[in-house]
């Protein structure tokens, strides 16, 4: 059978798809760093003019055969000059351009053998400094340890000579048993000019702020650490810049209702919980912003906060009436098209925590390549862009709420605005106003957008082509790419009926592909998890090919869950609170113990809090045993929505007069004065 001639053949449907699967940016050659050909001469210059000319037919979609034809080589060797374009020299770029010239490398060049030395003993030798290095790593390992001075085994006077280092050198290549019939101890130099360059090129790059303060003392250090953008300094060094991201603790005091076996409902009082933000240093427009029902974030929180900075963040529910947001208030992922998937050069975090935890800095330095800076201790001045806008949304917004607590205990706030749990503010309402405050900022006129709004400026710096966008790799924008993978065996229990599952966070694993795998058995694999909803996990073999997505089975399976919750559930089985066989039934089983312990633990009212809005965000239907909590809840939510909180005006100790419940809400002159702390939501 013929295929009509218009229909493309195989191999011309697959170029076509790969074509299809390049970034939007990739497909511009102007945006690829560049190439001066007019240094080239002869055939140098015909080979790069005709390699640049057939990557530009490529790109916009030519047939292989005008192709190959216009840039001069056959298709697989362009193809692999075409992969080179993509390739990253040691600064982070891309090659661009570069690739097309002949002689361009992004490494040195490894030698395996050695050619035989000239009769003065000076050549011969090139890249047997290197060949050392490889062969013996307690070389470079023993030689940073001696100039950085760590330990007993870096003992060093306190400034060294050239000499002396490669004296040091010497010796340790004696130690490690390099031959001494070989390199370096059979040449005069006794490899005096590699080992110079080796500290400019390897050594310096990485060390260079240690060797400095050792040498010249801790000015010098740290004026050089200025010079890199660890202190105060705020130049960008590529792509989309800097990104700060900080945690802050939400000085309010806030409520939720839950239905009661008495059919009304009781008001928790929930502990202060976190807000997450992230911005952009230059702009200072916030990218994105979450609000964390616990008493501290964790990694997790922090890499879905990250994921929304690149995807852009979900609306948040309105639930406040006439709260709106400023014309074009929005975050930058979500309103500007060249920002969805930009990732930042620099991700500067605090020393809380969370932010060290190894899975933030596997996204930060392996997944989006950016450098991580750790900011001081208790030095909130460093991060002074994003301090500064808590600042201002505590005084503007949270310190004019019923029930804030103020900047300490000792501020009078938290006396004068005392107030009953039931004129409390409710978490959603809380988590609307936020919102909306936060993207008020992006457009409204602010000092740190040079007097503009942040997503005016941030426009402008992509339009003149002082951002130059970094993005994502395609196939890396999937949620479960960021968090680290996670080790697992494959078992079979043949005596209980089990195929071939994993075990994964208290639950097992498994799926059709995966059930008639009995030859996997005790084999590795890694799972990568999106952690707002693990019942679904993608699967990896050893060698880091997608296996396929597994799904929890048991009672795991029937609902959607997010780390937090499987945390949740976890430790308070291990403390044996939730009884025996709580796994038939882990959602229902961690509900009742939540809910009973809620009215008297503040802690567990929050939890409560993240597992009820969680299942509400994802429109989870309970099982039959709880139908009717749900109902009783939606009658709460329903009825609470005719219950106003006290204005934000009154700062008076005392206990406002609350709306009856069956008040029309047309006629609720409270619900109008939400429209006041709209002037303080405004950046001046």
């Amino acid at each position: 059978m013929t295929h009509p001639k218009n229909e493309p053949d195989e191999p011309a449907l697959q170029e076509r798809l790969r074509r299809s699967n390049l970034p939007e940016w990739s497909k511009d050659m102007s945006l690829w760093p560049s190439f001066d050909d007019s240094l080239l001469t002869g055939k140098d210059k015909s080979r790069y003019r005709n390699l640049r000319d057939g990557t530009a037919l490529y790109l916009r979609g030519s047939p292989m055969t005008e192709v190959t034809a216009t840039a001069g080589v056959g298709e697989r060797r362009f193809h692999r000059i075409f992969k080179r374009c993509f390739m990253r020299d040691s600064t982070g770029k891309i090659l661009g351009c570069r690739a097309f010239a002949r002689g361009v490398h992004i490494a040195p060049p490894k030698v395996t053998n050695l050619k035989t030395p000239t009769a003065g003993g000076r050549g011969g030798f090139y890249g047997a400094f290197r060949l050392i290095l490889r062969d013996y790593p307690g070389v470079p390992s023993k030689l940073v340890t001696y100039l950085n001075g760590y330990g007993i085994e870096g003992l060093r006077p306190n400034k060294i000579l050239f000499r002396q280092l490669r004296r040091k050198f010497l010796e340790i290549c004696k130690e490690e048993q390099v031959p001494t019939d070989g390199y370096p101890f059979n040449t005069k130099e006794g490899g005096r000019r590699a080992l110079r360059k080796w500290v400019d090129t390897d050594y310096m790059p990485s060390y260079a702020r240690r060797f400095i303060t050792l040498e010249h003392g801790k000015d010098a250090g740290d004026l050089i650490g200025y010079g890199e953008g660890n202190g105060s300094s705020a130049r960008d060094v590529g792509g989309t810049g800097i990104w700060i991201l900080d945690a802050n603790t939400i000085d309010v005091n806030a409520r939720y209702e839950i239905p009661t076996p008495a059919g009304d409902w009781q008001s928790l009082v929930l502990r202060r919980f976190q807000q997450l933000r992230v911005i952009h240093k230059r702009t200072s427009a916030n990218l994105a912003c979450t609000q964390v029902y616990a008493a501290q974030a964790s990694a997790q929180d922090v890499a879905i906060l990250l994921w929304d900075a690149l995807n852009g963040p979900p609306a948040v529910q309105e639930v406040v009436p006439g709260l709106t947001a400023e014309p074009g208030a929005a975050y930058p992922a979500n309103a500007i098209l060249e920002m969805k998937f930009a990732v930042p050069t620099v991700v500067e975090l605090d020393n809380a925590l969370a932010h060290l935890a190894d899975d933030v800095q596997h996204i930060v330095a392996h997944l989006f390549g950016a450098r991580v800076v750790l900011g001081a201790p208790k030095t909130p001045h460093e991060r002074a862009a994003i301090e500064s806008k808590f600042a201002a949304q505590a005084r503007r917004v949270l310190h004019q709420l019923p029930g804030t607590t103020g900047t300490g205990p000792k501020d009078p706030m938290r006396k004068t605005h005392a107030v009953e749990p039931e004129n409390m503010i409710r978490a959603n309402e809380l988590e609307h106003v936020l919102d909306v405050y936060v993207r008020n900022e992006n457009a409204l006129v602010n000092s740190g957008a040079l007097g503009v709004p942040p997503l005016v400026r941030l426009k402008r710096l992509l339009e003149t082509g002082v951002i130059k966008p970094t993005y994502l790799p395609a196939d890396k924008r999937k949620a479960y790419f960021f968090c680290r993978p996670h080790k697992v065996t494959v078992r079979v229990d043949k005596e209980s009926g089990r195929a071939p599952f994993i075990n994964f966070l208290y639950a097992r694993y498994s799926s059709a592909s995966l059930s008639k795998r009995f030859d996997l058995k005790g084999q590795t694999m890694y799972v990568r998890a999106d952690p707002r909803n693990i019942r679904t996990v993608m699967l990896f073999t050893e060698a880091g090919a997608e296996f396929g997505p597994v799904q929890a089975l048991g009672g795991w399976g029937g609902f959607p869950h997010d780390l937090r919750f499987r945390r949740i559930f976890g430790k308070l089985k291990r403390d044996g609170e939730l009884g025996p066989r709580a796994d038939d039934r882990p959602l229902e089983s961690l509900f009742t113990h939540l809910r009973n312990k809620a009215p008297r633990d503040s802690t567990k009212a929050l939890q409560l809090t993240s597992i009820v809005e969680y299942l509400q965000r994802n429109d989870f239907v309970m099982a039959p045993a709880m139908t009717q909590s749900a109902r009783d809840w939606k009658q709460v939510a329903k009825m609470a929505e005719t219950i106003a909180i006290v204005p934000v005006a009154i700062v008076t100790s005392e206990k406002p007069a609350m709306a009856p419940p069956s008040a029309p809400a047309g006629k609720d002159k409270v619900h109008t004065r939400w429209k006041l702390p709209m002037r303080s939501m405004r950046t001046r």
